[in-house]
């Protein structure tokens, strides 16, 4: 059992996955501050050397490191959908917290349900049943994802029980007003930037029913704009009265590209996304390609939308 794993461990590492959201970094910042009260030896890492500095007003956020301690001997993953999203391959028992629909039961334990709007909400109905207090810098952690995931409660997936989870947070202290500003008011110059771009360079295809987007590896050099801060412009293109399904292709500075898709619901995209090594939920989903026909996987990726739409 997870309880029984975390408890007879010595040194536990706490995950946030690749190119972290609010989500995945509120919900193992929570983790944390729950753990460090049972005086265990506990590191927050990411894989990513460089992360969002909009999410910087997160709880713990400064103790996020992307070098994997050599004496763990327990990990716990917050929000990633596949074992790849971790960023990290080790031989270790390992706790998934998740709640995407694409996820195929990796790990020694799974906490998992693909109902909850975010993984803070899987991580919060852990703490409430198993008696665990829940002070100002969880609530705000879990608030934080809660928030991001939600879409500031706009995303259609909102349901009482997300309100509930809302009331209760604020209640115990989460900081509404904080959260709101650095996730959504708050933004960098290369953000502002680089979306001017990427909606000047548009193109639709389908009759107007797919956005699709380009983000060449000068792109980012030269804007030094996040991939966060890129794919933002994908729910904005779902804002337009024909556009159905957005997707944004960006160059990767390694090698390879990175695939973003965002769906009205008419398409699911995870199931578009895990045909590709990837995956995520019925309207937001990504994928990593490396091979050497990538190209000719993304032109097929696209006639296969279109003929989706059409």
């Amino acid at each position: 059992m997870p309880l029984s794993l975390i408890d007879t461990s010595r040194h536990i590492v706490l995950i946030a996955h690749i190119d972290p959201d609010a989500d995945s970094l509120g919900s193992a910042c929570a983790f944390y501050s729950h753990l460090i009260r049972t005086h265990k030896k506990v590191t927050l890492f990411c894989a990513s050397e460089h992360i969002d500095p909009n999410l910087a007003f997160i709880p713990w956020f400064e103790k996020f490191t992307h070098r994997f301690p050599e004496d763990a001997d327990c990990m716990i993953s917050f929000d990633c959908g596949s074992y790849a999203r971790l960023g990290v391959d080790r031989a270790l028992p390992l706790i998934v917290f998740d709640h995407h629909e694409s996820n195929n039961g990796y790990g020694t334990h799974t906490i998992f349900n693909t109902d909850a709007i975010s993984t803070t909400e899987v991580v919060y109905e852990y703490f409430v049943a198993n008696g665990v207090k829940i002070n100002g810098k969880i609530a705000t952690a879990l608030y934080a994802g809660l928030l991001d995931d939600s879409k500031c409660f706009r995303a259609s997936e909102c349901s009482a029980k997300t309100f509930a989870m809302a009331h209760a947070l604020n209640e115990l202290g989460a900081d509404h007003a904080l959260c709101c500003e650095w996730l959504f008011r708050r933004r960098s110059l290369s953000s502002l930037r680089v979306r001017g771009f990427l909606l000047k360079q548009m193109t639709l295809l389908a009759d107007g029913r797919l956005a699709l987007f380009e983000v060449p590896l000068s792109l980012s050099e030269e804007s030094g704009a996040s991939v966060a801060e890129c794919t933002s412009v994908l729910d904005e293109a779902l804002e337009m009265r024909c556009v159905q399904i957005s997707l944004m292709i960006i160059e990767r500075p390694n090698g390879g590209i990175k695939l973003s898709l965002r769906s009205e619901g008419l398409i699911n995209a995870a199931n578009m996304m895990t045909p590709l090594g990837g995956g995520g939920h019925a309207k937001r989903a990504g994928a990593v390609l490396r091979e050497e026909n990538q190209n000719k996987r993304v032109k097929d990726l696209i006639t296969m939308i279109t003929k989706e739409l059409v």
